[in-house]
């Protein structure tokens, strides 16, 4: 069949022919297409005609396909179905209800309340492909520039024009040391904190909480004794093993909690660290659009002091 054929054979024409197939009485196929008889005898002709076969063996008594008809019906029965969920389908993607998307997860995030928020985005877009890709904070716009991402759960970064960006999540920020750390008590001083010896965080891969802590000593007039640099969570690793103390996320208080103690600082209070999502100004992934207004609503996501 050629593809002039193959345009003259539309969507409409095999819905007609299906529908005659199932009823095999013409009477009761033109009430379930609400077309009266003889339109509908006049596009099975055209059909038959098209195809270069009978589809239809027609007497006075009774309807019933040609061997070449029931092949017809067969195939012709599944293109039907197939359309059907195409449209379906298109539909669902330009609501954003079916397709993919590719979010970014910066690795402290992944033991904060957004978790639980993705989470409930699964449950309630179960058709959607969630992938989600762990990566540094500091790599994420220009995945997203790179359409790589379609959105990013990340540490605060510099402005961006093409870049807009919503707070997701806020908590406190706390002193962590090992159980048998003499440090303080129920809560601790920024001052006694400036005065223990520290785990600072890697400026290149770090810059958020790098400055983030900079400028909380240097507004109180303190300068902390960092021994040694790195990033979370390997930050944790190195105060399980005596190397210092460090000043973290709440939310990372429960991993190493054998081994671990979190401590408030009075001074860090007013001073939450941030979570926000990043977003491609511009990107037209009908997904995304519920991917942030779940993540905005969900009890788990608002701002933890």
């Amino acid at each position: 069949m050629s593809v002039s054929e193959l345009m003259r054979l539309d969507g409409k024409l095999l819905v007609t022919f299906c529908v005659v197939a199932q009823e095999l009485h013409f009477g009761r196929a033109a009430q379930r297409l609400c077309i009266s008889q003889p339109p509908l005898s006049q596009q099975i002709k055209r059909l038959e005609k098209l195809v270069g076969t009978p589809l239809f063996e027609r007497t006075t008594r009774s309807v019933s396909l040609t061997p070449a008809g029931a092949v017809m019906f067969h195939r012709a029965s599944r293109l039907c179905a197939d359309m059907q969920e195409m449209l379906q389908l298109t539909r669902q993607s330009a609501q954003g209800l079916h397709g993919s998307l590719r979010v970014g997860l910066a690795p402290s995030a992944g033991y904060s309340p957004v978790v639980q928020a993705l989470q409930a985005y699964r449950r309630q877009h179960p058709q959607i492909a969630l992938s989600l890709h762990e990566m540094n904070s500091v790599h994420m716009p220009a995945a997203l520039r790179a359409r790589e991402l379609d959105a990013a759960v990340m540490r605060p970064f510099a402005a961006h024009a093409d870049i807009d960006t919503q707070c997701v999540h806020r908590e406190a920020l706390g002193l962590v040391a090992c159980h048998d750390d003499l440090v303080g008590g129920a809560r601790i001083s920024l001052a006694q904190v400036a005065q223990s010896p520290l785990i600072g965080y890697e400026a290149d891969h770090s810059p958020y909480f790098r400055q983030l802590l900079d400028d909380l000593f240097q507004q109180a007039g303190l300068a902390p004794r960092i021994v040694q640099e790195s990033r979370l969570p390997t930050i944790l690793t190195l105060v399980e093993a005596g190397v210092g103390r460090a000043i973290v996320p709440w939310s990372l208080a429960r991993l190493h909690a054998d081994t671990l103690k979190f401590i408030p600082v009075d001074e860090l209070a007013p001073r939450p660290a941030s979570l926000v999502m990043a977003t491609l100004r511009g990107n037209a992934n009908p997904a995304l659009a519920n991917f942030v207004a779940t993540l905005l609503a969900h009890p788990g996501t608002q701002a933890q002091e």
